[in-house]
């Protein structure tokens, strides 16, 4: 093991350039984690790093577009020889929507194999490199963020549904594979959470209805049919996730963990 991971416990996280993913992130080197950090926006990904390793973390950047496989796959050998060959976590938390609104018949095929290959595909290259890594160790656990229309279909989400509901599949399938040799994995399905895209978007909606934003809110939380009356926060996703590497999560394993306010109730 490398110097700067020495006595660490070690995690490997996609999607952690924004978001829920970055809270993941600071929530692991909190945690006495050694932290490697995925994503596209190299700018984001260095200055979460330098952040956790102010904390006393240490920290890896892997700047990679997890649709390329192979860049995935080099960022994932990087990962590996910086933990000299140690992993006791790992988070998939990259994801896409894609299209939003055009029905089956409205996008093409590209536009699908997009949100496959980031929702699907690189969960399944990352558990392929590193899940016999955890087996041979006999230890580790394994969170997938998938999604709640992954839990039903929905018009005008079908890229999205398919590519979530394919990752529950994963889940289940990587569980029943590694139980044996003491490893989990879980599946985290968030609904609308309110990351600055979503708030963004909540504020467009005001401005275009000439509304205040918390009506604009209300109006998408009715239309969401969410009896709590509320979207998660990052740190609500954020929580169940650390649960189940925790303690708490020693034996649970191929588990849907739905995170929306009761959503899809």
């Amino acid at each position: 093991m490398s110097e700067t991971t020495a006595g660490c416990p070690v995690a490997f996280l996609t999607g952690a350039s924004a978001g829920t993913g970055t809270e993941i992130a600071r929530a692991l080197a909190a945690e006495g984690y050694a932290v490697a950090v995925l994503g596209r926006r190299r700018d984001a990904l260095d200055a979460l790093a330098a952040e956790l390793r102010e904390g006393g973390a240490p920290a890896l950047v892997l700047e990679a577009d997890v649709r390329d496989a192979v860049a995935l796959e080099n960022a994932l050998d990087a990962f590996l020889g910086w933990s000299g060959g140690r992993v006791d976590v790992v988070v998939n938390a990259a994801g896409t929507t894609g299209p939003l609104s055009p029905p089956i018949g409205g996008f093409d095929v590209v536009a699908f194999d997009d949100v496959i290959a980031t929702n699907l595909r690189a969960p399944f290259i990352v558990l392929s490199r590193l899940l016999p890594v955890m087996r041979a160790a006999r230890s580790g656990r394994i969170v997938n963020i998938g999604g709640n229309h992954g839990m039903r279909g929905r018009a005008g989400r079908s890229s999205y549904s398919a590519s979530k509901w394919g990752l529950r599949g994963l889940t289940r399938s990587a569980a029943l594979e590694a139980g044996p040799d003491n490893v989990t994995v879980n599946y985290v399905a968030p609904g609308p959470v309110a990351v600055p895209r979503m708030k963004a978007a909540w504020r467009a909606n005001a401005d275009r209805d000439g509304i205040g934003e918390e009506e604009a809110l209300a109006r998408y939380v009715a239309n969401m049919g969410i009896p709590l009356g509320r979207p998660s926060e990052p740190a609500d996703v954020v929580a169940q996730v650390m649960f189940l590497i925790g303690p708490g999560g020693r034996n649970i394993t191929g588990q849907e963990i739905v995170v929306d306010g009761g959503a899809t109730l």
